[in-house]
């Protein structure tokens, strides 16, 4: 099950201004990693780090892609050959594409039984670059042991599946890759949810009803129940429809997908989907929802249609007519539901991303009996 490289292209390209006098620097941007940027402009104009003055600016978008530090970079190097006037540097969309480090790449391999009607072993091996080794290594922080972002999503799924062994491969790095949005856990949780998916099909029995039975953790059971009834699991669907299910959970928060689509004949229409998870407690219902619906479409956009490829070095894709994602006709209904059985309060700007893609897999199948193993999904498969 190979996962493309894909770039977090956040709307707001990236920028910065410094502002380099003997005494100090200011910069003004927005970054997710402030105490490395100060030492890392520190180390290009000569001061200390406590010299360098962030004044840390809202960020419009994100994904990972602002935990880099090029754009901050550049611009000091500029402003320190002009001391004591300021450089606002501004990338173009396309100067964005060219100098952002892009998802990893990752396969994995699985093998499985089944008996009476239920699944019995899992044993899945994954591969990939290390995400945080090669983002650390630009910050110049160490990374000791191995990355467990390589097999996030994957060996943290609470199932009780009777055998369960999970191999996780740090493979060289093709091209520099980062932090995208949820990290891990969309490669690994794919490559496990979607074939606990193909295991379930082969022992005959329901996608959603095998996944609660397995399930060995009382809050995540519960949103699975729960995504059951949003969706009425088990009702009957129209001609050329299916739906797909996916549980994985990632930074701590249990999130269960449901997407149904429909087989039009022209290609695939993604009608509705329904989302449940567990945050401990929601303290913003209004931006909670947002998160989830957003992560959805996000997720989604990227399974259907976003690859980054190289020629002589360079990215090919130089802007979003090569690099679409979800169109705005395309975007399906999303139904969301959280729950507040956790004991810990969690985030929940990540954890409805990884689900979104196996869910739409598991969801094809239903609906044409295809399989698709490796995104994006439009090498294969039309949408509309």
């Amino acid at each position: 099950m190979p996962l493309a490289l894909c770039r977090p292209c956040p709307l707001e390209p990236l920028n910065a201004i410094v502002l380099v006098t003997d005494e100090r620097v200011e910069v003004w941007t927005g970054h997710q990693l402030q105490r490395q940027m100060q030492v890392l402009v520190g180390a290009i104009t000569g001061h200390e780090q406590d010299q360098v003055i962030l004044h840390n600016q809202f960020i419009g978008g994100s994904f990972g892609h602002r935990l880099e530090f090029e754009h901050v970079k550049q611009a000091a190097e500029i402003a320190n050959q002009m001391r004591g006037t300021p450089v606002k540097l501004t990338y173009t969309r396309e100067e964005d594409f060219a100098h952002d480090f892009p998802r990893h790449i990752s396969i994995g391999r699985s093998k499985g039984t089944v008996a009476n009607g239920q699944v019995t072993s899992i044993d899945l091996q994954i591969a990939s670059p290390s995400v945080i080794a090669s983002q650390m290594g630009r910050a110049n922080i160490p990374m000791p042991g191995p990355d467990a972002q390589i097999s996030a999503g994957s060996w943290n799924n609470p199932y009780d599946l009777p055998n369960f062994r999970m191999r996780a491969y740090r493979a060289p790095e093709l091209a520099p890759v980062s932090s995208w949005r949820s990290v891990g856990a969309p490669g690994a949780g794919f490559e496990f949810d979607c074939f606990l998916d193909e295991l379930i099909h082969a022992a005959g029995a329901d996608p959603m009803e095998e996944r609660i039975r397995l399930m060995g953790h009382d809050v995540s059971r519960k949103v699975l129940e729960t995504v059951a009834d949003m969706s009425s699991w088990g009702g009957e669907l129209g001609a050329g429809k299916g739906r797909g299910v996916a549980f994985i959970e990632s930074f701590g928060v249990p999130t269960a997908e449901v997407v149904e689509v429909t087989d039009t004949g022209q290609g695939i229409r993604i009608d509705k989907v329904w989302v449940a998870c567990d945050v401990g407690t929601i303290v913003d219902p209004v931006n909670f929802e947002n998160l989830v619906q957003g992560g959805v479409v996000f997720g989604l956009g990227h399974a259907m249609n976003c690859e980054i490829t190289y020629s002589d070095g360079m990215a090919q894709q130089s802007n979003y007519h090569a690099h679409e994602a979800m169109r705005l006709y395309q975007c399906p209904e999303i139904f969301v539901k959280g729950l507040e059985n956790g004991a810990k309060i969690r985030g929940i700007g990540e954890p409805p991303v990884p689900p979104a893609a196996p869910a739409l897999s598991n969801a094809i199948f239903a609906a044409t009996g295809r399989r698709l193993r490796e995104m994006p999904f439009n090498k294969f498969i039309d949408f509309v």
